[in-house]
């Protein structure tokens, strides 16, 4: 058996071999440093349709979301809707507001509206909640992940 070492930083993490701009040749005195991409995931089924739910993702403060993806592993099966929103634990559409999740597959969102709020999260750091709401509250399927992928304290405001 391989055992794979877990390292942690406290980030943000970037990457380049030249900090800071003091010229104009790019390859050796213009800056070249970027930021990792971090991502963080929930999965959720079909058991807690109708209930707000709190995850264990929590986006670090002034951080830029560059994605969101949805994957639906096993289709949501409730007789009316299958609706998902993502955001924070007080507004549970701020990132996504009533996709469909009854189908199988990955889904990429972005609207104009909503990609704002992934702008920047603002100063203060943001647990991630979600909400599954089925039309009529009778799924007896479905299972998805959710998978958010931003640049940490990249301070777009």
């Amino acid at each position: 058996d391989i055992i794979m070492a877990t390292t942690t930083f406290s980030g943000p993490i970037k990457a380049g071999t030249i900090s800071n701009t003091t010229g104009t040749t790019v390859g050796t005195n213009v800056k070249n440093v970027g930021q990792v991409l971090m991502s963080q995931s929930f999965s959720f089924a079909y058991s807690t349709e109708g209930s707000a739910t709190d995850t264990t993702v929590v986006i670090p403060a002034n951080s830029q979301i560059v994605s969101i993806e949805v994957n639906v592993e096993t289709a949501f099966n409730d007789s009316g809707n299958d609706l998902l929103e993502v955001g924070s634990s007080a507004d549970t559409d701020l990132y996504i507001n009533d996709v469909s999740i009854a189908a199988i597959g990955k889904i990429a969102l972005g609207t104009a509206a909503l990609c704002a709020n992934w702008k920047d999260i603002g100063t203060s750091d943001i647990k991630v909640g979600y909400i599954y709401n089925g039309a009529n509250n009778d799924a007896s399927a479905g299972a998805a992940t959710v998978t958010i992928n931003y640049l940490q304290n990249n301070n777009l405001s």
